[in-house]
């Protein structure tokens, strides 16, 4: 089993059988499990423009949350590219990608942490964005476009083989 940590409520990830999704409805502090994990904590308390955000301590503890879990059942963490999360816990993002490769409107420079998981290979047509992020509307910013989502479903799916 799957599970997706902090989710949008509309995520497209409710859409995928045999995915078991936590968001605000379901509370991902309530996860327990051991399958493998895809996290999306929220990044307001680390991006770039944190100093705009009002701080929330159990927003920002989150991220460490979800971490622990990635590390215990193998997963992936994904943040925007330039948050101070992967500093602050002591771990360096595994890959950099961009979302509109797989066709969200924009540039969405992202950084990807895997944990017993490699990534598959990137797409090898790429989608030019077509706006800017600040031309998209705030509800639609922090989406997962679905072949996004299911390439991070079949990375976490691409266990490491050891020796």
């Amino acid at each position: 089993m799957i599970t997706v940590l902090c989710a949008l409520e509309k995520s497209v990830y409710h859409q995928i059988p045999g995915i078991d999704v936590y968001d605000k409805n379901k509370d991902a502090y309530t996860y327990d499990g051991c399958g493998l994990v895809i996290a999306h904590p929220p990044c307001q308390q680390w991006s770039k423009l944190k100093h705009f955000a009002a701080y929330n301590k159990l927003e920002k503890e989150l991220a460490f949350f979800c971490l622990e879990k990635i590390q215990k059942n193998g997963g992936i963490l994904e943040h925007p590219h330039g948050s101070s999360f992967f500093k602050e816990a002591g771990i360096k993002p595994t890959i950099i990608v961009d979302q509109s490769w797989w066709g969200f409107p924009a540039q969405k420079r992202t950084s990807l942490y895997f944990n017993e998981c490699i990534p598959l290979e990137l797409p090898k047509i790429f989608f030019p964005p077509t706006k800017t992020v600040q031309r998209i509307d705030k509800s639609h910013r922090s989406i997962t476009v679905l072949p996004f989502a299911t390439w991070l479903i079949n990375s976490v799916q691409n266990k490491i083989s050891l020796p």
